[in-house]
């Protein structure tokens, strides 16, 4: 049996694939390990659940919801989950970017930080926060200890800070939720009580800004060095949460820690409904108080409307050999139909099957991701779509995808769905729709949801044309809204319009473009 009491030795092996480095850290319910990914080829943070935390649900139910919360996420400023499992013995692991530096509470454990150094960190933080809320994900324990650290020589301040932890996560999909509830005279409640809204202590249902009330007092934490509301007893911190006013900044501050009053005294208003509306809102009016303005991140994915569609950067692989066109997606969402994400053709190209193509609607179906899980509904297509034969009621809510089953556009397009392997309702690495129709039969058209291998031999995700051993393998992958991509263990660069890549004897030529809504 695993056992993180233990400290695992240099070397062990876990789950088959993660070889342990070294300890990075310890909490009440999982030690962290730095570890190298044998697969992936590269290291990682493995978090093993204690072995006596198994007994508990509400602790292996947050375990699981960590991952299924964080694995949607790719803002620059998230610390992205990877894999989840269960080993045979039951133990539960956690895999993550490898963040390696220090922690906020770290950096706070002499003071007071500087104000550049408070305004950068929780710009980021609300960075974050912006895409989780999104995506319909609340944090719901923003705290120094969970937000981590990564040194960066071209940063302002000379660190990034990455906000990590989504273990009390409160997913409002409801397809997600499963929460831990931790009950007490007051109601349900979640979270760290120096950093809890006045609204959480109560359990009245939340929002996003009980996520910016904890920035609130991050913020004042990071200026003054303590928190707004400390003392000893919970009690005594409840009431003061729920009564009293925030204090003032103290004397002797700057002036450029004091032109931040205003922003927290609004992050820290009693009544959810006074502080800002969103975390864009607080980044702006933080970034106007300060005179700093965070640089603009990599381009990250678009927020769906409301048929699904996103701008999002598509790569298209095409071979000389005739074994393509691969389409990479780096979007969880996707319309068929003759525009959209994915655009159904049908080959070769005549008048013929022209008109078979115009039977599909323009956009004619979409699909996309709740609770790890691929959903596909009609939007009100004219020739209707089907699944495994079932036809779909354009006014339903759409029907849960398996490996496997057969997806039909109309009367002339068919695709299999197919998926990886996932654990605890995370979202698998790849998925793709492969056209079995005799007139579009080839095509497959890949979604990249984490990472994607595209290469030879059966430990790949995602194979082209015949097994070859030992070919080269070409594997891609989405990050922070870009495609990148590496030859075996060669570093990873952008997908670039007209680079060639080798796999094998097969050529492979790449188009790049950005494809707006």
């Amino acid at each position: 049996m695993v056992d993180p009491m233990l400290k695992l030795d240099t070397g062990t092996l876990v789950a088959g694939r993660y070889q342990v480095v070294r300890l990075l850290g310890s909490g009440a319910v999982k030690e962290v390990f730095l570890a190298w990914d044998r697969l992936a080829h590269r290291q990682v943070a493995l978090c093993i659940l204690h072995p006596e935390r198994v007994k508990d649900p509400s602790i292996t139910a947050r375990f699981s919801r960590e991952a299924r919360a964080a694995a949607a996420l790719t803002s620059p400023f998230t610390v992205r989950v990877f894999d989840v499992g269960k080993l045979d013995d039951g133990t539960r692991y956690l895999v993550t970017e490898a963040v390696l530096g220090r922690g906020l509470d770290e950096a706070l454990v002499a003071g007071a930080i500087t104000p550049q150094q408070a305004v950068f960190w929780a710009l980021e933080v609300l960075s974050a926060l912006s895409e989780a809320h999104g995506r319909g994900i609340l944090h719901r324990d923003v705290k120094p200890e969970n937000v981590l650290l990564a040194g960066a020589a071209d940063d302002p301040v000379g660190e990034v800070a990455r906000l990590t932890d989504f273990g009390l996560a409160k997913i409002l999909d409801e397809s997600l939720e499963g929460s831990v509830h931790l009950r007490t005279a007051q109601g349900v409640v979640m979270g760290t009580p120096e950093y809890m809204a006045p609204e959480q202590w109560s359990g009245a249902d939340l929002d996003h800004r009980a996520d910016l009330y904890a920035v609130g007092v991050l913020l004042y934490e990071m200026l003054t060095g303590t928190v707004p509301f400390g003392a000893d007893s919970l009690r005594e911190i409840c009431r003061m949460h729920l009564f009293d006013a925030p204090p003032g900044l103290p004397e002797g501050l700057s002036d450029a820690a004091r032109r931040l009053a205003p922003v927290i005294s609004k992050a820290l208003e009693k009544k959810a409904s006074a502080r800002f509306e969103s975390a864009d809102a607080m980044r702006d009016a933080l970034m106007a108080a300060s005179g700093w303005a965070l640089a603009p991140p990599p381009t990250l994915l678009s927020p769906m409307d409301n048929v699904g569609i996103a701008a999002v950067m598509r790569a298209e692989l095409v071979s000389d050999g005739g074994l393509g066109p691969l389409q990479l997606l780096s979007a969880p969402t996707v319309v068929l139909g003759r525009t959209g994400h994915v655009v159904v053709r049908c080959l070769p190209p005549d008048p013929e099957n022209d008109r078979r193509m115009r039977s599909v609607s323009r956009r004619h179906a979409r699909l996309w991701w709740k609770g790890g899980v691929g959903r596909l509904s009609d939007l009100d297509s004219a020739s209707g779509t089907t699944v495994n034969g079932h036809r779909l009621d354009p006014k339903g809510e759409g029907v849960a995808l398996h490996h496997g089953d057969e997806i039909a556009l109309g009367p002339h397009v068919r695709f299999v769905f197919e998926q990886s392997v996932t654990e605890a309702g995370a979202l698998p690495a790849w998925a793709r729709l492969q056209r079995v129709d005799r007139h579009g039969e080839g095509l497959a058209h890949v979604l990249v949801l984490l990472e994607a291998t595209v290469g030879y031999g059966d430990a790949h995700a995602v194979s082209l044309g015949a097994q070859r051993p030992g070919a080269a393998t070409l594997r891609v992958r989405a990050r922070a809204g870009r495609l990148v991509a590496c030859l075996d263990d060669d570093d990873p660069v952008d997908l670039e319009d007209g680079q060639r890549w080798s796999i094998g004897d097969t050529w492979w030529t790449v188009a790049v473009r950005d494809d707006g809504a």
